[in-house]
This record gives C-alpha cells, structure tokens and sequence, in this order.
C-alpha cells in the first residue's frame, strides 16, 4: 500500500507526484516532468525522507496505513523546500531549506 498516493502536488505545475523505484529506494517524482508536461526540472523526494519527518512529528513510527489516515497532502517546491499538511488541520510541517518546522 502506497499511503502517498495521490497526495504529494507538484507547486509548480499542480501535477501529482508518481511512485518510483531506484537503486532499490521508493523515490516520488513530479508527473509533470516524468511526462514531459509541466515541469522543466527533475525534483525527487524520497520515501524514507518523508517517513522521518512525519515519524518526527508523532514523536513513533506510523504504519503506512496511519500516515494514509493523518495525511491530507504534500506541497513540493523543492526538494528541501515543502510543505506537508495534515486532515486534523493542526499546523503543517514546513521545510524550508535548513528551517523544520513540526
């Protein structure tokens, strides 16, 4: 189960993010750019990246099946540059280069 799926945008051109696999790793990476329709730079993001942050913010490890319940959905700018929301409406994890904030 991808509890991704559908739920990492794209700021740019609003495309949503698709599954990848490389070197063994789930990555996600913009469907704009993987269709050449939108997006004019490769950004990927990887799983694991992800799963540490939001474990972070729960302070345990989520099952893929709560992150798909917590999560709402994923803005990407950049790849040290997103904003990750949550359907209980507190305040999203915002990372912005060097700056988290949980």
């Amino acid at each position: 189960m991808n509890p991704y799926k559908s739920k990492i945008i794209c700021s740019k051109c609003k495309k949503r993010y698709k599954k990848i696999i490389e070197s063994g790793k789930v990555k996600f990476i913009c469907g704009g750019y993987s269709n050449n329709n939108g997006c004019s730079e490769r950004t990927v993001i990887s799983e694991d990246f992800i799963r540490g942050l939001i474990n972070r913010r729960f302070q345990k490890e989520l099952s893929d099946e709560e992150i798909r319940d917590v999560l709402e959905y994923i803005l990407v700018e950049d790849k040290l540059l997103m904003e990750i929301h949550f359907n209980d409406r507190s305040e999203p994890i915002l990372l912005k280069g060097n700056f988290i904030q949980f």
